[in-house]
């Protein structure tokens, strides 16, 4: 559906996320002294005192919220949602490190806090704070079959000892995502250290495997759940018979290995597979060719490996594949490789870079599944997993640009429209791919979770919070 000029929209002004949410002066919402939760038990630590405009879906009265009140301006918060444990996780900073708290989604209930964590010292760009870095550690869900971590993870540095230079990390510390009790030690904690003394573009990619960290000059890091550091930065990959190095843009760790891109050497993206495992080749969609064949003058009769990954949630990878007509975009099973929803449109590259990301970048807003595994979006593409059916919200003559942020287990998907604020909410049904345009005051669910959609706002005040309103029976 065409979203057109006159539409209603939202104002991006300065503050991070704003395009989530309502965050003008009034932005639909009064001021609250909501609770910052610290260590608080049950609902009651969390009161929900503001009133945003969100969408019809949501009851406005009913939920839960904390505020980051150490969050310095312009960081992102930090916060990750278990679909499998119905759980919410987000960060508090006290005087002896980081506190990770992991509250029930639908009602607010602390079901466990974290010993403090003590994140790397930050480096002297992050220390500036109108350098742009990210100054703030992140939570990233790593996905599992029978059981899920929320992983802890900050970029700074460090030093082996007094007799060493201080070299750049990222430190990183899993808990399990549906644990209960206080004072939770990490069942694993580990730091992904620069070969050279620092990382140069780096990237944190998270997969049922751990967490992968690479970078531009070959760097490929993985600190598993258990805090095992696997260095693997001078070592090649098995691609569709073709040894290779890792994509540093795209590399997911799976429960068997990495998966990742091959080289596009003469265009035909070059392929994707995991290391010594599965491979695109034998994996691409119904009515596309897994190798491409092309005559040139310069290099002759080449055949390339057909598709490329431009992101990845929970289990599963997005991949491009080039056809003769319109493209084709996939999601494949990380472990197998097996397609499980097509969509007739290319879908975005997702950037994992380790940066404040750009609220008027839609790059940055990585993929996300709806709380039952159904449904899956990415830019403008909503894919059902059951059907195996995708839409194109953006697909079409003088089409806006769409950026999916969320999807609910009813398959109403919520992002917004065009590339330059003011940008428009919007609503995508993932049976039609229509776009409906919001009013330019709703603020935006940035996660959904079991029963509730997750809200990161300033609320018409000069602190950021997290928001849970329950969905509507």
């Amino acid at each position: 559906m065409r979203i057109g000029s006159t539409g209603t929209s939202i104002l991006l002004t300065g503050a991070l996320l704003c395009s989530l949410s309502a965050c003008s002066s009034d932005g639909g919402a009064s001021g609250g002294g909501a609770a910052s939760g610290r260590g608080a038990g049950g609902a009651d630590g969390a009161p929900l005192s503001s009133r945003i405009a969100a969408p019809s879906a949501f009851d406005t009265t009913k939920g839960w919220e904390v505020e980051a009140e150490w969050l310095p301006q312009g960081q992102p918060l930090p916060y990750a949602v278990s679909q499998k444990a119905g759980t919410v996780a987000h960060l508090d900073k006290t005087a002896q490190g980081y506190v990770l708290h992991v509250r029930e989604a639908a009602s607010g209930k602390v079901l466990s806090t974290s010993k403090p964590w003590q994140g790397p010292k930050p480096t002297a760009e992050q220390a500036d704070e109108a350098s742009g870095a990210l100054a703030v550690p992140q939570i990233a869900l790593i996905s599992g079959r029978d059981r899920e971590y929320f992983a802890v993870w900050a970029r700074g540095e460090a030093r082996k000892d007094e007799l060493h230079e201080d070299k750049e990390v990222v430190a990183v510390a899993f808990y399990p995502a549906g644990a209960s009790g206080r004072d939770m030690a990490p069942v694993g904690a580990g730091d992904a250290v620069a070969p050279d003394g620092e990382f140069d573009r780096p990237s944190v990619l998270p997969g049922p495997g751990g967490l992968v960290v690479t970078s531009y000059g070959g760097d490929s890091i993985l600190v598993s759940v258990d805090g095992k550091v696997h260095d693997t930065g001078d070592a090649k990959v098995s691609l569709n018979g073709e040894s290779t190095d890792p994509d540093f843009l795209m590399s997911f760790p799976s429960a068997k290995g990495l998966v990742t891109n091959g080289d596009d050497v003469f265009g035909g993206d070059g392929g994707f597979g995991a290391d010594g495992g599965w491979q695109s080749t034998r994996v691409a969609p119904a009515g596309v060719e897994a190798v491409l064949k092309k005559e040139s003058v310069g290099s002759g009769r080449t055949e390339t490996p057909n598709g490329r990954i431009v992101g990845a949630a929970g289990g599963y990878v997005i991949a491009n594949w080039l056809t003769a007509a319109d493209d084709v975009s996939a999601v494949h099973d990380m472990s197998t490789g097996a397609v499980r929803a097509t969509a007739p449109c290319r879908t975005a590259d997702t950037e994992y870079a380790i940066r404040i990301p750009d609220p008027r970048s839609g790059a940055g807003v990585h993929p996300a599944l709806s709380p039952d595994d159904r449904f899956m979006v990415s830019g403008g593409t909503v894919f059902d997993l059951r059907t195996g059916k995708g839409t194109c919200a953006d697909k079409g003559q003088d089409a806006e640009k769409v950026t999916l942020r969320a999807v609910g287990d009813d398959g109403t998907a919520y992002g917004t429209a065009g590339e330059e604020p003011p940008l428009t909410p919007v609503s995508v049904s993932a049976v039609t791919g229509v776009a409906t345009p919001l009013p330019e005051a709703t603020a935006l669910p940035t996660a959904m979770a079991s029963g509730a959609g997750l809200f990161v706002t300033y609320a018409g005040t000069d602190t950021m919070r997290l928001i849970a309103l329950r969905l509507k029976k």
